[in-house]
C-alpha cells in the first residue's frame, strides 16, 4: 500500500500546530509520528477502496488530486482521533471528497490526468445455441469467429443458463 499523502501536507492544510496539537497524545510537544502515519494509512485506505477497482495504485500515488484528497481524509481522521471536534471547513470538504469517491467507484466520475487500469474493452463470443441436445448446449461458432491471437481476456461460464 503506498501513502497517498504524508506529514507535511497534513501540517500545511491544518497548520502545524493543529496537527502538533490533535496528535501529540504523550503531551511531550510534538506530534507522535505513529498517530500522524495511522491517519495516512487510514485515508490512504479508503481511496484504494473505491479507486483500485479501476486505476492502479501506482497512477494513484502520482496524482496531485489524489494527494488532496488524502491530505484532506487525514486531517479528517486526526480530528476524530480523540472525539475533538471536527472543523465544518474539513467535515465539509470529506463529505464532498466521499461523494467524489463513489462516483470514481461506479465509474460515472473519471480521475483526471490518471490512466486508468486494465483493458475496459468488452469482449463476447460468435455463440449459437444448438438445439439438438436435450438442454440447449451453448456454443463458440468458431466458423464465424478469427484464429487471430487476442491479447483481450475471456470469460468462462462454468454452467451456462439453459432455455426450454
Amino acid at each position: 500500500m503506498s501513502a497517498y499523502c504524508m506529514t507535511a501536507d497534513m501540517s500545511r492544510l491544518f497548520a502545524s500546530y493543529g496537527v502538533t496539537a490533535f496528535a501529540d497524545h504523550d503531551e511531550s510537544g510534538t506530534a507522535d509520528t505513529g498517530v500522524t502515519d495511522d491517519c495516512i494509512s487510514q485515508a490512504s485506505e479508503e481511496i484504494d477502496m473505491y479507486a483500485l477497482q479501476l486505476y492502479a495504485a501506482a497512477s494513484l500515488a502520482t496524482s496531485a488530486l489524489i494527494n488532496r484528497w488524502a491530505t484532506v481524509m487525514a486531517v479528517y481522521f486526526l480530528c476524530m482521533r480523540r472525539g475533538n471536534g471536527i472543523p465544518e471547513s474539513i467535515a465539509a470538504e470529506f463529505d464532498r471528497i466521499m461523494a467524489m469517491l463513489l462516483k470514481v467507484a461506479d465509474g460515472t466520475l473519471k480521475l483526471p490526468g490518471v490512466a486508468m487500469d486494465g483493458d475496459l474493452r468488452p469482449s463476447f463470443s460468435n455463440l449459437k445455441v444448438d438445439r439438438r441436445y436435450r438442454d440447449s448446449r451453448i456454443r463458440v461458432r468458431r466458423s464465424v469467429s478469427t484464429d487471430a491471437p487476442s491479447v483481450l481476456s475471456q470469460d468462462f461460464a462454468t454452467d451456462p443458463p439453459t432455455y426450454e
